[in-house]
């Protein structure tokens, strides 16, 4: 199977989950303890089962015996353990480390003042247990994310990037598989834990192939799945009766918005943030793709739990933006087109994103309060080594999607201050706020689901009037396959979980390959 994408990804290692492309593949090449099956609920996958203790702090794992890694070793309890630690380790650049905070003796583990991890501990061959220092409605779902997928021996027990990923997933990369900014190429593992899965012999993921060549290619027969679209594609695609049957949304799981750097100026006012909040007007954005696109006004999508129609969100209000410039003390007067921020603030997009196009909208409503912005574009790689670097970038699109079904993989990532870091930082705003990082500690250990919800709207709403981002969006991504692909579905998590996808050649149209 063949599929591709404009963008291109950094690394393939669960220890440095770096670009929105690569859990794709993390996902084919990686199982881990549990993970999310096509109805979004947490199953066993390399654990057999798991039982909890000790009132929600304590997590024992139950392996099953005979899994292989791709280098026929067998899995043991372990390998977990020196997974775990590999990937949490600070020697890896790992942006989602601080997920696992509530690991007993996780502080002295990252600041090297203990070799181990004392609350993941080997019980025998086949047994692991975690130790929280409180109960934590997120460790399930951080833990079926890739990020602490069993890695073979060969990876050692500290992260470098020269290693030859190896794990126990249904496929295995293919010597020499992967040719940096071209393709990634993994085939079936034979050893697979799962009988008779997968069913296909391989995957070929291409990169930097523009949506204009993705389009011929598919038409063509030459790619299998097609996920980037131009506008008018998706509305061709989906006005074909011949194509109909064999294409679907994704639930709404993105949010999108503009990123402002609360310690650049001139976002380090919070007056010109609200500013640029209420000076965008969202039905406009959205019509540059309205397929895909609904209007967003605060930070968590329609779709996950903790989203909250009674928020006071963020609106369109074109004078209250005048008033917010003229608070920030830079006040314009849009009859004369004078005053403003006086500097142009450089916006830096990627090429072929969404945002290579809402920028433009972006810049002319900026404009009309006296912010002037300059659309800088540079390649996908590069976007994401400046929206990470602290000190780079003020303003700049943002987006998420959701790690977990929860508000919290959301609030925590993006606006929590331990998610601030020098390099690949997901805090892209570098916001910080200690009344939004004390309830979001606290949501974490809140088991009641209704506190819980209580304390999201809180967190949401200093968000929202704080205006670290101004949020425009959510997206629903759209995802079309060829007739002879079988059993393919759209995953509530997964881009693509392709184990149980086959290919039924006699149903190849013709003219393809």
């Amino acid at each position: 199977m063949t599929v591709a994408s404009f963008g291109d990804i950094r690394a393939i290692d669960p220890a440095n989950v770096g670009d929105g492309l690569v859990p794709q593949i993390l996902e084919a090449l990686f199982a881990g303890l549990i993970d999310y099956d096509h109805d979004g609920n947490i199953v066993a996958d390399l654990a057999e089962r798991w039982i909890t203790g000790d009132d929600g702090k304590t997590f024992r794992f139950f392996l099953r015996h005979g899994v292989r890694f791709h280098d026929g070793e067998e899995l043991s309890a372990d390998d977990v353990k020196r997974s775990v630690e590999r990937a949490l380790h600070p020697s890896a650049p790992n942006p989602y480390a601080s997920y696992f905070e509530p690991i007993v003796g996780y502080e002295d583990f990252v600041a090297g003042k203990a070799n181990e991890l004392e609350g993941v501990q080997a019980e025998g061959r086949y047994v692991v247990t975690f130790r929280l220092k409180n109960p934590d409605v997120t460790f399930l779902p951080t833990l079926a994310m890739p990020v602490l997928r069993p890695v073979c021996k060969s990876a050692g027990h500290r992260y470098t990037d020269t290693w030859q990923p190896c794990g126990a997933g249904p496929f295995k990369l293919e010597p020499k598989g992967w040719e940096h900014g071209r393709q990634v190429t993994v085939v079936r593992h034979d050893g697979y834990f799962k009988p008779g899965l997968p069913y296909l012999d391989g995957v070929r993921f291409l990169f930097r192939v523009n949506q204009t060549s993705q389009r011929f290619r598919f038409t063509s027969g030459e790619l299998d799945i097609l996920a980037d679209f131009l506008a008018p594609d998706l509305v061709k695609f989906q006005a074909d009766p011949r194509w109909k049957p064999f294409g679907a949304y994704h639930a709404e799981h993105q949010i999108a918005g503009e990123a402002m750097n609360t310690e650049m100026a001139p976002f380090d006012n919070v007056e010109v943030r609200r500013a640029v909040a209420a000076a965008i007007d969202r039905e406009q954005i959205r019509l540059v793709r309205a397929a895909n696109l609904r209007v967003a006004d605060q930070p968590v999508p329609p779709d996950v739990a903790g989203h909250d129609d009674s928020l006071r969100g963020q609106r369109f209000d074109y004078e209250a933006a005048l008033e917010h410039m003229k608070r920030a003390g830079y006040p314009y007067d849009p009859v004369t087109k004078t005053g403003g921020y006086p500097h142009v603030i450089p916006y830096v997009v990627y090429k072929q994103g969404l945002a290579e196009f809402t920028a433009q909208v972006l810049a002319q409503q900026l404009a009309r309060i006296g912010l002037r912005i300059e659309i800088r574009v540079v390649n996908y790689p590069t976007f994401l080594a400046i929206r990470g670097r602290r000190g780079q970038s003020a303003f700049g699109p943002g987006s998420w999607t959701q790690d977990y079904p929860e508000a919290q993989s959301f609030l925590e990532p993006l606006f929590h201050s331990k998610s601030i870091a020098g390099e690949d930082s997901n805090n892209w705003s570098y916001y910080k706020n200690l009344r939004l990082d004390a309830l979001l500690d606290q949501a974490k250990r809140e088991l009641d689901d209704r506190k819980r919800k209580a304390i999201y709207k809180e967190a949401q709403q200093i968000i929202i009037d704080d205006a670290p981002w101004a949020f425009t969006y959510y997206y629903r991504g759209y995802t079309q396959w060829q007739p002879y692909v079988r059993n393919y579905r759209v995953h509530p998590m997964w881009t693509h979980e392709m184990s149980r996808v086959w290919l039924d050649r006699a149903e190849r149209p013709g003219g393809a390959r």
